[in-house]
């Protein structure tokens, strides 16, 4: 049988790209970019980046796959999927989750350079940094968005039911 992406439900089609997107764009070396810049006599300038699959980013991105995977089983093979299961909170759950560690790694990177005596050090996000924040965040909202629209319920965790009459 084959899948038809038109008939998808918008928020399953933005999930899926964004989701793409975040995925291919984390393999770029500019996730994470440092650049060091020197002054004086023997100033030297460099910078260089890395890609999101390292440290806790990893399992951010995994989460992501994670969370697309979900989406596109739910859409194109839901009947593979088990019963009883709020499979489109657990998509946003992951998608949540995966994107803050994404968020963070960047931010939480560099802490231990030093800087000083004529060289600036630099450490941030990388132009594909941006478009892995932008496509995570976007997949969470899809996902969210696609959550409100299913009708599904959070599960109720503290149920207080009543014990059976004594007979």
């Amino acid at each position: 049988m084959a899948a038809d992406f038109k008939a998808l439900s918008k928020f399953d089609q933005g999930a899926l790209v964004a989701g793409a997107v975040a995925i291919l764009f984390s393999f770029f070396d500019a996730f994470v970019t440092a650049s060091v810049k020197g002054s004086g006599d023997f100033a030297v300038n460099t910078s260089a980046g890395r890609n999101a699959w390292y440290s806790f980013a990893t399992l951010g991105i995994l989460l992501v796959i994670v969370a697309v995977a979900v989406v596109a089983v739910k859409a194109f093979a839901a009947q593979n999927l088990p019963d009883g299961v709020p499979w489109r909170l657990v998509a946003l759950a992951t998608a949540a989750l995966g994107t803050i560690l994404l968020v963070l790694r960047p931010l939480t990177e560099g802490g231990d350079v030093p800087s000083g005596m004529g060289v600036d050090v630099s450490v941030g996000p990388g132009w594909s940094g941006y478009i892995v924040w932008i496509a995570a965040i976007a997949l969470t909202v899809f996902t969210a968005l696609s959550f409100k629209d299913s009708g599904e319920k959070l599960p109720e965790v503290n149920k207080k039911s009543d014990p059976p009459a004594a007979s």
